[in-house]
Formats: structure tokens, sequence, C-alpha cells
């Protein structure tokens, strides 16, 4: 295709139609339609595994005419639009997105009801995994693992009402945190003085869950290495954490079709940041499949 070709066609390409009722009251509906249809092929095209993470991501996007954009100072891209995704702890694999269009847009009379839903974190994680996780089946359980912004105790204890369990850090302000659980200790100092810090875990009782069992190496002041015990449930956490964030920089640090090509029209972008989503699912895809088969994964670079 020539680029005058693809330069006219995209300059009057639409993905949704614009007299529609829900145009006036859904802040993403120019991008709708395709967000729909990635769902379904996301979920369709990948056998959900038994850890997920679920994180924030973004698609850059300065447009003023974007009504789900949002300014976040300490972010690489500042303008951007907010994505909920919920992918493979293990292949970064995305199995959903939804894109974030205000509190207000999200909350329903059937959401008001979860007891979850106490903010926008907690109750963004109960909708997106009621959508992903077939119906709740004996001795068929899952985890999910998420940041202090959607970890929260009644989360936890309604998706254990779905045989899911959470991993997660969490804030001490959230309603239901133990007070018990807060250490207070008026000898603390302040502040740390800079230099090499060793911090341990010691328990009374040596559960599984928050036993100083595993350990985990952290670096010396001198280019030394020390070995140090550390809860078992802080070295899941970071295993299983970095779902999202390896998916971020597989669909923008490489690679990006979005990042290549401007548009004036918002969608435009929104839509060519969507593409990036698939074409890197398609990629773990591939570099799974040659691991099975015990070839070497194709280079990100050549694939795109």
């Amino acid at each position: 295709m020539s680029r005058n070709r693809f330069a006219e066609i995209m300059r009057n390409i639409h993905f949704t139609n614009n007299a529609s009722a829900n145009a006036d009251t859904d802040r993403a509906w120019k991008v709708r339609s395709i967000s729909d249809t990635l769902q379904k092929t996301f979920k369709a095209g990948y056998n959900i595994p038994g850890v997920l993470a679920f994180d924030e991501a973004m698609i850059p996007s300065r447009s003023r005419y974007n009504p789900t954009r949002q300014y976040l100072n300490d972010k690489p891209h500042k303008w951007r639009t907010k994505l909920f995704l919920t992918c493979c702890s293990k292949t970064a694999y995305c199995l959903r997105l939804e894109v974030y269009c205000g509190k207000a847009h999200h909350t329903s009379s059937a959401t008001k009801k979860k007891a979850a839903a106490e903010s926008s974190g907690p109750a963004a994680v109960m909708r997106n995994l009621t959508a992903l996780l077939p119906p709740k089946k004996e001795k068929v359980f899952f985890a999910v693992v998420t940041d202090r912004f959607y970890t929260s105790i009644r989360l936890a204890l309604e998706l254990l009402t779905r045989n899911v369990y959470s991993v997660g850090t969490i804030l001490p302000s959230r309603a239901g945190f133990s007070h018990l659980l807060t250490e207070k200790n008026r000898n603390r100092p302040k502040t740390i003085t800079r230099g090499t810090v060793r911090m341990g875990c010691s328990t009374a009782r040596g559960h599984g869950l928050v036993g100083p069992e595993a350990q985990r190496r952290i670096s010396g002041g001198k280019g030394r290495t020390t070995t140090v015990p550390c809860p078992s449930m802080i070295c899941d956490y970071q295993t299983w954490m970095g779902g999202v964030d390896v998916h971020d920089q597989l669909r923008l640090q490489r690679y990006s079709l979005q990042l290549a090509v401007k548009f004036t029209k918002y969608y435009k972008t929104i839509a060519l940041g969507m593409i990036d989503m698939a074409i890197t699912n398609a990629y773990i895809c591939q570099r799974e499949a040659r691991k099975a088969e015990g070839k070497p994964a194709a280079d990100h670079t050549k694939f795109c």
C-alpha cells in the first residue's frame, strides 16, 4: 500500500457510529468497538493462567479533545489515557483491557452492591476479574497480584468468595486493616542514615506465609552481595507482579506503531495503542510456542 493511500484511509476512518445515543454518554465511544473486540479476542486466544497480575497501563495522548485524558507529573508520558490491564503474571500476555473513563462512569447499581466497590481501584479489580474468570468451581482457584492502590481487605474477602486469592501490598489507611499489624516504636528514628542497610523479618510463629523462609540477595556498600532472609510472600509478590509492566515495556519501549505515527484525531492515536497491544500479544504467543518446541525465541524487532 502506498503512503498516500494509507493517509487517505486514515483521514476518513471511523470505528463507531457517531450518531449513536451512546456517543454522548460514553467517553471512550470513539474506540469502544476496538476495545470490545480485543477483549473477546484476547480472552479466546489464551488459557487463563492460575496467577494474574492487575495494574494500570497508559496510552500516551496529549490531545485536549480526548475526554479520557489524564495528567500525571511523575510519569514518562505525562498526558495519557489510562487503561486497566489484566495480564498473565508469567508471560505478560494481556487477557483483558478496560479504558478508564472516570469513577462515575464505571459505577452502576450492580457495582454499588459489591463490597469491594469502596474506591475506583478495588472496584476495577472486581469488575474486570468478574468479566474474565469463569464461573466458580470447586477445587479451582486463582490468584491475583495487585499493588497498594488496588489491594484492600474488603476486596480480598470478596475475591475469596469466588475462589480467588489476593496477593499484594496494602496501605495501612485502608478500611478493615488491623491496627495490630501496624508497628509502633517510639525509639525508631524518623530518618535512616545513608549507607548499607540490612533488613530482616522475625516472627513468633513460623507461619508459612510470613515466616522468614525465602532468601533475597541485596547489594552491599562496596559492591558485595549479602543473602538475608525475607518473607516468602515478598518473593511471590516480586515474582508475579511484573506482568503488566513487562507488557508495557514490550509495547512502548521496543517498537510502537502509536509512537511512530502522529495523528490530529485523538481516537486514532488510542486505536494504534490498542493495535500495539494486539501485536505484543501475538509476539508473546509466538515466543511461548517456540519455547514449547525447544526453539529460540524470535527477536522482537524482527517480529514487529
